[in-house]
């Protein structure tokens, strides 16, 4: 029996494509930031406590909290996650959304009732950091987590 010739050279490149794409590893949530990087923003020294691919900082005697979470899909799926994310930001009519610029490709704040959540696509990678003050957010809010993300964004 002839076998086609079509579908199985598609195969063969196919499987070519995806063992000559380089393999880029992905930074712990934890190791994009240093706890000199949250000092000021916990109000205290940083301690970094690390949850699967998330992480958590705190400070002692701090109520304040940074979570800084990146995305497992990349590429077109990172991409889809962003967007969706961005378009569902303030549909509840109490958050205030913002576009930042200067941090990864793509990014955009949101003032919550926590505190406030940045959302960041590099590379067709995305991550989150949600600063949680135990207020509702405010443009001071973002503004003090801007330098925060744009270190972290470095290091993505």
């Amino acid at each position: 029996m002839k076998m086609p010739t079509m579908p199985l050279r598609g195969l063969v490149l196919g499987s070519m494509l995806v063992f000559a794409l380089p393999s880029r590893a992905e930074p712990n949530a934890c190791s994009l930031l240093k706890p000199s990087d949250l000092n000021a923003l916990l109000g205290g020294v940083a301690i970094a406590t690390p949850n699967g691919g998330a992480c958590k900082w705190t400070a002692p005697g701090s109520t304040r909290k940074l979570l800084a979470a990146r995305l497992k899909a990349s590429g077109r799926g990172a991409e889809m996650a962003f967007a969706g994310a961005r378009s569902n930001a303030g549909k509840d009519g109490k958050s205030k959304v913002t576009d930042e610029a200067g941090i990864g490709d793509q990014a955009f704040a949101v003032q919550t009732s926590f505190g406030v959540s940045l959302f960041t696509l590099k590379q067709g990678r995305m991550f989150e950091l949600q600063y949680w003050i135990n207020a509702a957010g405010t443009a001071k809010d973002v503004e003090a987590l801007r330098p925060v993300a744009m270190k972290a964004a470095a290091a993505f």
